[in-house]
């Protein structure tokens, strides 16, 4: 049971790293087909530029937020698993050693991956929620600023 909350964890983040890749692109392709057009449109000042400015900050923020969704975790839950270790170029008996210590708890091992992935993929999905909800606040004060 246990690897399969660790599988099911690992499934949830590919998910949550295919969702935001999809997004990412979507609102970088958009950008591009909005910058190639006539830039005659652009409000030249008042109230319509200001909702225009706002619109890209927060369209900005929304793609970096989806940046971070797809970027790896490496600080989250790095003590509890074998990230740190490995990252600093261990010997190999140091590395015998630590799992040496999971094999002797098989299961206290997959429960405690399980439970640092879970806490990675409520990050990645914190994010997604952010950077989706940037992007429809950016765009919607965009449509305002040509209503103004």
């Amino acid at each position: 049971m246990a690897e399969r909350l660790l599988a099911t964890a690992r499934e949830d983040i590919g998910r949550a790293d295919t969702k935001a890749a999809i997004l990412l692109s979507g609102a970088l392709a958009f950008l591009a087909v909005v910058f190639s057009g006539d830039r005659a449109l652009l409000p030249g000042s008042g109230p319509g530029l200001v909702l225009l400015l706002l619109a890209g900050a927060l369209w900005t923020a929304g793609v970096l937020m989806l940046v971070s969704v797809v970027l790896p975790r490496t600080r989250i839950g790095a003590d509890r698993t074998f990230l740190r270790e490995l990252t600093g170029g261990p010997s190999e008996t140091a590395l015998r050693e630590r799992l040496s210590a999971s094999g002797a708890d098989a299961t206290g091992w997959l429960l405690e991956q399980a439970s640092v992935h879970g806490l990675v993929l409520a990050a990645k999905y914190r994010w997604l929620r952010l950077g989706v909800s940037a992007l429809a606040l950016g765009a919607l004060l965009a449509l305002f600023s040509e209503l103004w």
